[in-house]
């Protein structure tokens, strides 16, 4: 895949790099007031908040995952003492 990055294109393979993309896309209605209603209450652009939220929840299993591991190791370390 190639990108356009400084007005050359050159290939960056599977990954972006950090780069935006401009793509059309359908969401339900409702999915999208909501988060126009959230970009109102938080005063963060919608598109932007929509990042955000992706970015959360493509992160979440390694968060969860995080977690988990923190809460087994506190449990065998109070069995321990």
């Amino acid at each position: 895949m190639k990108m356009k990055n400084n007005n050359t294109w050159k290939p960056v393979g599977d990954k972006f790099a950090g780069a935006k993309i401009s793509k059309t896309f359908r969401i339900d209605a409702e999915i999208f007031l909501w988060l126009r209603r959230e970009a109102e209450r938080t005063g963060i652009p919608y598109q932007t908040l929509l990042n955000a939220k992706l970015r959360e929840a493509m992160n979440l299993p390694d968060y969860v995952k995080k977690l988990v591991d923190q809460r087994v190791e506190e449990i065998l370390s109070k069995k321990a003492a």
